[in-house]
């Protein structure tokens, strides 16, 4: 709990930083580009819950707005959300990556003990319930909803 908050505490401090640099900063210098980048970046902290016995094992990246959140207690969980969607992972196997740019929303259970990959590059919702030891990659790219395994 003490890592959470003062990861959260260090968020709030940096966003508070950035926008005093970027209010500091004249429109058409290069410093207020930099500062709009950080700020973007570091917004995406506050999109984030991470919890779990190794929530420290998981990488959450977040672009715009939307949101990751992660139980996890298995191995290393690396969630990139670019745009409006949400990640929404229970880990209690082994590597599990996920990426979603669509505006969906990725539900991943897992106990898998192999590797689980899983993109969402379409507007669909996408819900992966991942067992066993084979490694598991998913790509789905479409519009519609997708479940694995299939229903």
């Amino acid at each position: 709990m003490n890592k959470i908050m003062n990861k959260v505490i260090i968020g709030i401090s940096l966003i508070l930083l950035v926008g005093f640099v970027g209010a500091c900063s004249s429109p058409m210098s290069p410093e207020s580009d930099s500062a709009s980048a950080a700020s973007k970046a570091i917004a995406g902290v506050s999109n984030t819950l991470v919890s779990g016995t190794t929530a420290a094992d998981v990488a959450p990246v977040v672009y715009g707005g939307g949101f990751i959140f992660v139980v996890n207690n298995g191995a290393h969980v690396a969630a990139t959300q670019s745009g409006l969607g949400t990640i929404d992972i229970v880990n209690n196997g082994g590597v599990l990556a996920a990426t979603n740019t669509g505006t969906g929303t990725m539900t991943i259970n897992s106990n898998a003990t192999g590797a689980v990959a899983v993109t969402n590059t379409g507007t669909g919702n996408v819900t992966v319930n991942a067992t066993g030891a084979a490694a598991i990659a998913i790509v789905h790219s479409g519009d519609e909803d997708f479940f694995y395994p299939a229903r």
